[in-house]
């Protein structure tokens, strides 16, 4: 029975590992997406990303290095779910609008961060009722 036990931890510390690579990545875009998707003159939207990405970057990289329960897991679905409206939330006047590839590359990045941290928060839930 312990093997099974065994592959059960193995099969949620790889989806706990694999969330955690994923929002590494989304961040690290996240950080390079105004250079990659020519933001324009959207200031706020590219400091806003890099802030997010930078946190995002941080607090997966804590949780991969320590599966144990993390009391700041909470915070990447609310980063990913800022950095998919920040674009939206970030329009101020007669100032340059982002681009729709800004647009698009914060949703999808805000989408993959969220779904990481929701499957961060599972696993987090499914090793501290062991």
């Amino acid at each position: 029975m312990s093997t099974g036990s065994r592959s059960a931890t193995g099969r949620t510390g790889w989806v706990a590992g694999g969330a955690a690579g994923l929002a590494v990545l989304a961040g690290l875009y996240l950080i390079a997406g105004p250079w990659v998707a020519r933001f324009g003159g959207a200031v706020e939207l590219a400091v806003s990303n890099t802030v997010a990405g930078l946190a995002i970057i941080a607090l997966a990289a804590v949780r991969t290095r320590d599966p144990g329960p993390q009391a700041l897991t909470w915070v990447l679905p609310v980063l990913g779910l800022w950095a998919a409206v920040s674009p939206l939330v970030l329009r101020y006047g007669d100032e340059t609008v982002p681009s729709a590839g800004a647009l698009v590359g914060n949703v999808i990045a805000g989408v993959v961060v969220i779904a990481a941290g929701l499957a961060l928060l599972r696993r987090r839930r499914t090793s501290s009722e062991r």
